[in-house]
């Protein structure tokens, strides 16, 4: 656990000292601008229940002094689109009705359509009324907003490195599939960002919205933010942010996993701040197993400071936020190496890469030639994040706000199975939004906002330095070491008989991405209807050096082998090259909110989306085609990865019914919705086909050939491992459907109970194209023999007439196995969901969320790092359905339960 020291000091709030307790375990629609804003809405109504048209409502912000003036309409009711989160007040007043009066304290979230009714009384002396409270504790709209981590969660829970999107499981329906899947967060090039399956949806199907614009980041195959920590630092800069997980509107699309609505904090009439640090060590760690004595030694530092306020007071404000992190960690682990007599019988071409492990002592266990050596290498990491916010309201029909974020860092991690190894990443993160907001009158508002995100990284695996793994010689000429793979399939294999030496196979990698967005919303109320029209354009860039085996994999079978010098195979890239991916993403939608009376509202809405393919901007797109089902021998090369773009209508209908029958304390909450994954990540298949990043396997290479010339010719026995995509991809759909019941048991209590489901098709899947066709056995002996695991039968002919895949052949002889992406999978989820949420009131909040689900699919995984121990290729590419069975990320049961009290002490409390 270590030691923990923090500070904080806060202007705005001090002398509050605040206790949290949080417990997670697990057991084995739509306005303008709604995005990142929040509505209210209401009737007045006279003594007699009677409906009052034309009363003049004023909705002002408490923090910022912004002012919205509407009327209501014939029916009595009143509606304000697009406030910025916060504390508000709304004053009625009506000609013949005694007032004004004011109701105060009302606290408005993201994305909520909040119901704020009045009863005015008739005329009398003239006074005002003044009444505090919030809004009900349920939703009566058709707008979801029980995905919800407010204010007083993201400051007050605590938090392990202060990553907030550690938070997201405090909703129902949400899986932490972070410590599930192989290789280490923030050091593996796979993904640099906690992993979340929402709603039985794949982790890299989540679109994260800092304020609006896509919060990307960069890796192989996952672009969910993330620092070189693994962290998503900046819970300072946060107010709250709202996890939509099924059944949303017609305005969110891009992907059909949770969309993770963030906004940041702003300035106010009121300076506030805070300066903060939080240390964690060594000091009160116990030595775990594998521990040689004491822990070892372990520190992290974060730092930093925020501070708001009036630049001009009630019209420009400002804030701005730092958070430093310092991590120097070192971690036991044991490292499998050859052993002191393994080391004696190597053939003389080997003896240098030897070096690549440490060398055991006599006193190390040894196990048939591979001895344990223990280790504490050390890790460290720096990342640097920062944003800056200015709001400016121009006048009670405009207003306007500019946000840039960055994160900045790098990391140094020696591999957990070789401390001769080590990890090392760059990585920078940035979003910036310009956001407009204009009413053209109180029943027409039209929101515009320009975003740009940027996510550079660099990856590479290399010896450690200051070990004698730096001198080995590399593989190729003129570039480091490769990497050494010894019983086993991957070069970061924990199965392998000896742990991972020399570089990663993936190394000298590099990715820059950069998102330019255009979004415009309009929203137009007419009598009982709400129109709402919205326009998303994003134009994609990815220039990136992402090609495999770019210094070269030896893969030995066995200890034996290796110490032989004899490769079964030797992968290498003699000539990687950058590619240049482009795509234009778009998408428009139309909406209509229907409120058919006081207790029943229906949402229904279309959205389409499209995208231009997948483009090389230089003409070098390369990709396999297949001739009868056989793939090709020679990629086909253009400027489209497609043979056919099936991506040009995605149309996806939207519905939601909210009904209170019993009245606004029990609403019945259902929705339907068709939604799709448009693909921005497929260079890590895209990036590995010839002739521009060609990765030839050579068979049963001799070690004592090392080093090879990667400009000489490619020797005649070599292969190429096609990489790429299925050319005629589909578009990965899901359609998803939602039945709750929301009860209010007090103003602040709710009881939430719900069903969710939801069907995927055209799922990525990883696939070897070049599995030959299944045959039926012949005549006996049958070349085909029953696998490990059938007992005394394992390694016998199966019966003749056996349908059989054989072994020893390809469909396509004159290359080797491939691994493709294939839209050809299938996913499916069914959930129980149970939120019991007591609000924050008298200084105590209090949730729990239960959920029992089942997710199944057909193969999830996009490579063997985010495998999570599942297959990584489909077993049987001739029938899919043998794969089927439980998702990666399937947890049957999972409960959380949080907890706030404010100690009653300090300035405004009890005991001042």
């Amino acid at each position: 656990m270590g030691f923990i020291r923090s500070f904080t000091f806060s202007f705005s709030r001090l002398g509050r000292t605040v206790l949290a307790v949080a417990a997670l375990c697990s057991v084995s629609a739509s306005t303008a601008s709604a995005q990142m804003s929040a509505s209210v809405s209401g009737i007045v109504t006279d003594p007699s229940g009677a409906t009052i048209a034309g009363a003049e409502v004023i909705v002002k912000n408490a923090e910022t002094g912004l002012v919205r003036i509407t009327s209501t309409n014939a029916s009595g009711r009143y509606l304000v689109l697009a406030l910025p989160v916060g504390a508000y007040g709304i004053t009625v007043t009506a000609r013949g009705f005694r007032g004004p009066v004011t109701r105060t304290e009302i606290q408005l979230v993201i994305g909520q359509e909040a119901q704020v009714d009045f009863q005015l009384t008739v005329s009398g002396p003239e006074t005002t009324i003044e009444v505090r409270g919030d809004v009900s504790a349920v939703n009566t709209s058709t707008r979801d907003i029980s995905g919800l981590v407010g204010e007083q969660q993201v400051k007050d829970l605590p938090l392990n490195g202060r990553s907030y999107d550690l938070l997201m499981p405090l909703n129902p329906g949400i899986v932490n599939f972070t410590s599930q899947k192989t290789g280490g967060t923030g050091i593996s090039n796979s993904t640099t960002a906690n992993n979340f399956a929402v709603s039985g949806n794949r982790p890299q199907q989540n679109l994260f919205l800092l304020n609006g614009v896509e919060y990307t980041g960069a890796a192989e195959n996952n672009m969910q933010p993330g620092g070189t920590s693994g962290m998503l630092l900046g819970v300072d800069a946060v107010r709250e942010f709202n996890v939509l997980r099924d059944s949303y509107g017609a305005e969110f699309g891009k992907r059909p996993g949770g969309q993770v609505l963030i906004v940041t904090q702003s300035g106010t009439n009121q300076l506030h701040g805070a300066l903060f640090e939080f240390l964690r060590n060594n000091a009160l760690d116990a030595p775990n197993f594998f521990d040689q004595g004491d822990a070892p030694p372990f520190q992290r530092n974060q730092f930093g400071a925020s501070l708001g306020g009036p630049i001009r007071k009630g019209k420009t404000f400002a804030f701005g936020s730092y958070e430093g992190f310092r991590q120097h960690l070192h971690q036991t682990s044991v490292a499998f190496v050859p052993d002191l007599a393994s080391r004696a019988a190597a053939v003389p071409s080997v003896q240098p890469l030897l070096n690549l492990w440490p060398t055991p002592s006599a006193s190390d266990p040894d196990f048939s030639g591979i001895a344990e050596v223990f280790s504490s290498p050390l890790q460290t990491i720096r990342e640097d994040f920062g944003t800056a916010r200015v709001d400016h309201i121009f006048s009670q029909k405009d207003t306007a706000s500019a946000i840039y974020t960055v994160d900045d860092g790098n990391d140094f991690t020696a591999t957990p199975l070789n401390p001769f190894s080590a990890d090392v990443m760059t990585l920078r993160e940035q979003v910036l939004s310009l956001e407009e907001t204009h009413v053209f009158s109180p029943s027409l508002l039209n929101n515009v906002r320009f975003g740009f995100s940027r996510a550079g990284y660099f990856f590479t695996g290399e010896p450690t330095p200051g070990t004698p793994a730096v001198n080995v010689p590399g593989f190729l000429v003129g570039l480091p070491v490769g990497a050494v793979v010894v019983g086993g399939s991957a070069a970061s294999n924990p199965a392998a008989t000896l742990g991972l030496a020399g570089s990663n196979n993936g190394s000298n990698l590099s990715i820059a991405r950069n998102l330019f967005t255009f979004e415009d919303r309009m929203s137009w109320t007419r009598g009982r209807h709400q129109f709402n029209f919205g326009l998303w354009l994003q134009r994609f860039q990815s220039n990136e050096n992402i090609a495999l085996s770019q210094y070269g994999q030896a893969t030995f079978t066995s200890l034996q082998t290796f110490l032989q010098g004899t490769a079964s195979s030797f992968l290498y890239n003699p000539a990687p090259t950058r590619m240049n991916w482009r795509s234009l993403f778009g998408a428009w939608y139309v909406e209509d909110v229907i409120r058919l009376k006081p207790s029943l509202t229906i949402s229904l809405g279309f959205r389409d989306e499209f995208t231009t393919g997948w483009n090389e901007a230089h003409g070098r797109a390369a990709n396999y085609t297949y001739t009868n089902g056989v793939i090709d021998t020679a990629p086909r090369i253009g400027g489209s990865l497609f043979t056919a773009n099936n991506a040009k209508f995605l149309p996806q209908p939207r519905v939601g019914i909210a009904w209170s029958p019993f009245g606004r304390k029990t609403v019945f909450r259902t929705g339907f919705g068709m939604y799709n994954d448009l693909q921005d990540a497929l260079g890590y298949r895209a990036d590995q086909n010839a002739p521009f990043n060609p990765v030839y396997s050579i068979p049963n290479f001799a070690v004592s050939k090392f080093p090879i010339d990667p400009a000489a010719p490619v020797p005649a026995t070599a292969k190429l491992v096609p990489g790429g995509v299925q050319p005629d991809m589909k578009t990965p759909t899901l359609i998803s459907w939602s039945l709750r019941v929301e009860r209010e048991l007090s103003l602040r209590t709710s009881l939430t109970v719900g069903y969710i489901g939801s069907h995927g098709y055209h799922e990525l899947i990883g696939i070897d194209a070049n599995e030959p066709f299944p045959v039926i056995c012949p005549a006996s002996p049958c070349p085909a023999t029953y696998p490990a695991g059938f007992g005394a039968l394992a390694g016998t002919p199966v019966p003749t007439g056996t349908f059989f895949v054989p072994t020893n052949v390809r469909a396509n002889p004159a290359i080797a196995n491939t691994w493709t992406w294939f839209s050809t999978g299938d996913s499916s989820y069914h959930a129980l969901q149970v939120d019991a949420n007591h609000r924050f009131s008298s200084g105590f909040s209090l949730r729990g969320v239960y959920t029992f689900s089942k997710a199944l699919d057909d193969g999830d995984s996009l490579n063997a790092t985010t495998s999570g121990g599942g297959p990584a290729l489909a077993s049987n590419p001739f029938n899919l359905a043998s794969d089927k069975g439980l998702a990666t990320y399937d947890v049957q049961h999972m409960l959380s339960a949080n907890a706030t009290y404010q100690l009653p002490f300090g300035r405004g409390q009890r005991y001042a």
